[in-house]
């Protein structure tokens, strides 16, 4: 266990009781929470500490709360930043669009917390920059996914095409798919194919590309699938053309 998933269970076990606490002390080798009513007598506790092998172990629990008739403050966990990031894409998917009461709400309803407007506001910009980062990574990833696809996958037709920025970086564009299987499948269903494309829901606005057969029970069959740049004359060439390659008459 490190210190930082500590932290989260003990915010989500004052988040389910409602209590507050506050850390009495902590370095690199141990840490203490108490309850913050100590000064009323309440034994509630959490301590660990690093063991040998410089795991962190929790030493010792005391669960009970002797504090139920104490005034309750107002729990700073549910305002911040660590918590709202970890708790609010588990009820709601925040966008541009999201107004800061859509995040306050859920937050009320599930856990009976208040928040106030500048917590969901700054969660709301942080969970935006979190995602576009973590989209950005998946991008830079997508050789290597093609690679393993190939491996597994023995006779799939792909094509990756990139640009090239300013700084000679490369930049996806597109991106075409088709399995093995549905080469062999369309030798055998009706000679018909449907291409159609829809907006994919991501930070970075692009378009997939679909084109789907009729099988003998007239269900529909995937047959190839490309992500391109957006709808428009060369891309639907781009994606023509390989599928032509990939399943010939």
């Amino acid at each position: 266990m490190s210190f930082a998933k500590l932290k989260e269970a003990v915010e989500s076990w004052a988040i389910e009781d409602h209590f507050t606490f506050s850390v009495v002390k902590k370095d690199v080798k141990r840490v203490d929470y108490r309850c913050r009513a100590r000064a009323m007598g309440c034994l509630w506790r959490v301590f660990a500490s690093t063991t040998m092998e410089g795991e962190l172990q929790v030493k010792k629990i005391t669960s009970s709360h002797t504090c139920i008739a104490a005034p309750v403050a107002a729990r700073e966990v549910a305002n911040t930043q660590n918590w709202l990031r970890r708790t609010v894409p588990q009820h709601l998917f925040v966008t541009k669009a999201t107004k800061p009461m859509e995040i306050v709400e859920p937050i009320r309803m599930h856990y009976g917390e208040k928040v106030n407007y500048e917590a969901p506001r700054l969660t709301k910009a942080a969970l935006i920059a979190d995602r576009v980062e973590h989209q950005r990574e998946h991008f830079h990833k997508i050789p290597f996914y093609l690679k393993l696809l190939h491996q597994h996958n023995e006779g799939l037709y792909t094509d990756l095409h990139t640009t090239a920025d300013v700084n000679g970086h490369q930049i996806f564009q597109r991106l075409f798919i088709c399995p093995r299987q549905s080469r062999e499948s369309f030798q055998s269903i009706r000679k018909f194919m449907a291409i159609d494309g829809t907006f994919l829901k991501a930070q970075f606005v692009q378009t997939l590309l679909l084109a789907v057969g009729i099988d003998a029970n007239g269900n529909i069959l995937l047959l190839a699938w490309g992500i391109v740049e957006s709808e428009n004359k060369s891309s639907w060439r781009y994606f023509l053309q390989h599928l032509k390659k990939a399943i010939p008459k």
